[in-house]
């Protein structure tokens, strides 16, 4: 089921429906807070019809919400309108309720919200950019009316698609109602407690994906299972109630437990601490939409604790032969307190549920731990660092808040672990491309670039996004370091001393552990650091080049003429060389390129800033560059990069 969860089209399916689910949290929140008010109301003899009857407001209104939040999600996901997406969605979902799920054609919209709430948002919402090429009206947008004719070209789109998610629907229904049929006509002889694990499989796998799962199963399969008793005056719901669902659907109890123990996120613990109140009145709507929705780290306790539950707790009533009372206890009893009314008093039902409580904590914690682990900054790096065999003596103190801030990037993502788990000192090498004086007709400089060997072909390093994503850049560029110190005493044996160029990464240049690091290792040697102009925006990012130039380490501008560039970092920063970026040089044949790069040359030479033109692939590119007085030229017009024990040569060749 993991290895399925790391699939890349589905994690950003499952990415969606979680900014769906986050969107409509506070929504469920204060249906759980009024159930809360009304459910202690209740205790204490006070009855409120009023607050009853927005209960269920807002109950037969969240299947709406829902779908506007989904569509509204799916809608950006496949780049079409975001206005027509919910109101399509919305349109097809009651259409079905009324044609298809109400013999009695009244609309009944289902209380929470069912399997219809999300298939039928994600389709019609599919559906209305598939159709949106062939069917729009593809009327001009005229600047006075835009917004107006944007919308009008959906017109046929959009009764296209609702028409079709009908269709599908009924086609679907009508299958799935023949299924049914066959399975309900072969009578199956299943003893009461097979068919509750089967039904709380399915709640709880339902519940996983975002649905309500108990309203979706008896909706399914009918709710008379519920009815049926398993022992004297007590009946599968109130079984359930008491031994299977403590706290809520799959054991909220347990789980908060287990957050409280071992989450390290403040975020989560912060949920897990909102939520305490409701979870021990078993309304644990919020933890699960917050926490426990496609997670893929809960998804094994999530659905077989309750059933672990169920067997050993049916086990226990047939050993121990309790008499139940006939009292009917309302689902909102916490914990203890139902098992002794429903007990008379018996101490070792109470101690049987205390067990469960425990064991389910137990299992809750080890799964809670990984889960916790995943979203830890420094597990990361530890990872990363076994794997290139260093020690980065990092502390990350600097970089945990960034990484927080993307945390749920790269958790959605599910790809950080498999690049963590890819990466070693075997497939990593640093790569050297020349850095060729055509003034002087000489190659004594060469920028170290990372080269990553997969499955046998070697190519750039295409993991660095999403090292980047987890600010574990410092890593990477620290290892860079070593293997460029290594090279650097090779190269010494042979009498051989070049200028090396290293990237510095911006998380790099602003961790001062990261740069401490660095200059330990390549103290006293011939080498020059390429940062690029939004490094420096932090005080610390400053402080920590003036460190690396107080060391004699000479600094470099990279990709100058895009991004962040400006003429304020040339005055103010003391720089020893501008690398104009290839986007530029790419535009060096044209008349306004050309002027750029004679303007950008003669302005760093009157400041006494050496030029690199980066990226000359072509004969004329390396005339004009020439031509402008440039004083360095990097790219394929010259070499590839090359591996350490070609450098030499390399250099020796432009030297003869």
């Amino acid at each position: 089921m993991e290895n399925i969860l790391k699939n890349k089209k589905l994690i950003l399916f499952i990415t969606t429906l979680q900014e769906a689910f986050t969107a409509i949290i506070p929504f469920f929140l204060i249906i759980s807070f009024a159930q809360l008010i009304f459910f202690f109301l209740q205790y204490i003899g006070i009855e409120l019809s009023s607050l009853k009857n927005l209960i269920n407001t807002f109950n037969l209104c969240s299947s709406i919400v829902a779908i506007i939040a989904i569509s509204y999600f799916f809608s950006i996901r496949f780049k079409t309108s975001t206005i027509i997406a919910p109101i399509l969605s919305i349109a097809s979902f009651i259409s079905v309720s009324l044609l298809f799920e109400s013999p009695d054609n009244v609309v009944v919209l289902p209380s929470g919200f069912n399997i219809q709430t999300i298939i039928i948002p994600i389709v019609s919402t599919y559906l209305l950019k598939f159709f949106y090429p062939y069917f729009n009206l593809k009327i001009p947008l005229n600047y006075g009316h835009q917004h107006v004719y944007k919308l009008f070209n959906y017109l046929f789109v959009f009764v296209i698609a609702y028409l079709t998610t009908l269709s599908l629907y009924f086609i679907c229904d009508y299958i799935l109602d023949y299924i049914l049929e066959i399975f309900n006509s072969l009578n199956f002889h299943l003893s009461t407690i097979i068919k509750v694990i089967f039904r709380e499989l399915f709640v709880q796998l339902f519940w996983f994906f975002g649905i309500h799962g108990d309203h979706t199963v008896n909706a399914l399969f009918t709710k008379t299972i519920l009815f049926q008793e398993l022992a004297p005056h007590l009946t599968v719901s109130e079984f359930l109630r008491l031994f299977v669902n403590i706290g809520g659907s799959g054991i909220g109890l347990s789980m908060l437990i287990a957050l409280f123990l071992y989450m390290k996120d403040n975020t989560l613990r912060l949920i897990a601490k909102i939520s305490t109140p409701f979870v021990i009145f078993n309304i644990n709507t919020l933890l699960i939409y917050a926490i426990v929705v496609l997670n893929r780290f809960l998804i094994i306790p999530f659905l077989t604790l309750p059933i672990l539950n169920a067997v050993l707790a049916y086990i226990f009533i047939k050993i121990t032969h309790i008499t139940f009372s006939t009292y009917t206890i309302p689902w909102t009893t916490p914990i203890f307190i139902d098992a002794y009314i429903k007990s008379h008093g018996n101490i070792n039902v109470i101690l049987f549920q205390l067990f469960l409580l425990t064991l389910d904590t137990l299992v809750y914690i080890y799964f809670i731990k990984k889960f916790s682990s995943s979203k830890d900054l420094l597990s990361k790096f530890k990872l990363l660092e076994k794997n290139l065999d260093i020690t980065t003596e990092i502390e990350a103190k600097e970089t945990i808040q960034a990484f927080k801030a993307r945390g749920e990037i790269i958790e959605a993502s599910a790809k950080l672990d498999n690049i963590l788990n890819s990466l070693n000192k075997n497939n990593l090498f640093v790569y050297y491309q020349p850095k060729v004086d055509i003034q002087h007709n000489r190659c004594n400089k060469f920028e170290a670039l990372i080269r990553y060997q997969n499955n046998g072909k070697l190519t750039g390093p295409t993991f660095l996004d999403i090292i980047e994503e987890a600010r574990l850049a410092p890593i990477i560029d620290i290892w860079v370091c070593n293997k460029v110190k290594e090279h650097l005493k090779i190269w010494k044996n042979e009498d051989f001393y070049p200028m090396i160029s290293i990237n510095l990464h911006p998380d790099t240049l602003a961790s001062t552990d990261a740069i401490n690091k660095i200059i330990k290792i390549l103290y006293g040697e011939k080498i020059m650091f390429e940062i690029i102009e939004r490094s420096l925006i932090h005080q610390n990012a400053l402080d920590n080049l003036n460190k690396l130039q107080q060391n004699n380490f000479k600094i470099s501008i990279d990709d100058y003429g895009t991004g962040y560039s400006n003429l304020q970092s040339i005055i103010t920063l003391k720089i020893d060389e501008l690398k104009i970026d290839k986007s530029l040089i790419d535009q060096i044949e044209t008349h306004k390129g050309l002027l750029v790069s004679i303007y950008i040359t003669n302005l760093c030479h009157d400041l006494d800033i050496k030029v690199v033109a980066e990226g000359v692939e072509t004969k004329s590119q390396y005339t004009l560059v020439k031509n402008t007085n440039i004083d360095i030229v990097q790219g394929y017009y010259f070499s590839a990069a090359k591996p350490y024990t070609e450098i030499k040569k390399l250099a020796n060749k432009f030297s003869s």
